[in-house]
């Protein structure tokens, strides 16, 4: 999904407000939880870079919202509006156009209406969410590191270390 919608005056400054809150930790944990989401980015336009013309200023800055999903649009706006529904307020709300109540039918309409549909998207992989793969990043970082210390334990120690290692990722979501 690809939306561009029209900041309305001081929605860029609300905007940095917003991401200054959010900090350089990464995505809120319950967006990081959502496992339907492969990738989400939010952006401020304010400039057209050159392409072999003079960068143009925008009059009027630009909300870009870029996410990849797996599931159906339905599915996906209903599971991201009740996960994070004050941070959609807050993104969204700085645009033209957005119904704040965030009744999910012309919340819907106001997505679709700024949408730009896409004609082909690349999934490495397809099966996985972005919990799937994290997940299975961190097991290997963690076999990776009983492997290396392997050669210097005891029976007795090797084992506890891999029953811990077991526990610890099975809890993993």
């Amino acid at each position: 999904m690809t939306v561009l919608s029209l900041l309305r005056p001081g929605g860029k400054w609300i905007q940095r407000l917003i991401f200054a809150f959010r900090g350089l930790g990464g995505p809120p944990k319950a967006i990081d939880d959502l496992q339907l989401i492969h990738f989400a980015r939010l952006a401020v336009i304010t400039e057209l870079p050159p392409n072999g013309q003079p960068s143009d200023d925008l009059r009027q800055p630009l909300q870009l919202f870029e996410s990849n999903y797996n599931g159906f649009f339905a599915q996906y706006i209903d599971t991201f509006v009740e996960a994070i529904p004050w941070r959609m307020r807050a993104f969204w709300g700085t645009s033209y156009g957005f119904p704040w109540c965030l009744p999910l039918g012309p919340f819907k309409r106001y997505i679709r209406a700024n949408e730009f549909a896409m004609d082909h998207y690349y999934v490495r992989n397809p099966d996985a969410t972005v919990t799937m793969v994290r997940d299975a990043c961190e097991t290997a970082r963690a076999n990776a590191r009983l492997r290396r210390d392997a050669p210097a334990l005891d029976p007795d120690a090797f084992a506890e270390r891999f029953e811990k290692l077991l526990t610890k990722l099975q809890g993993q979501p």
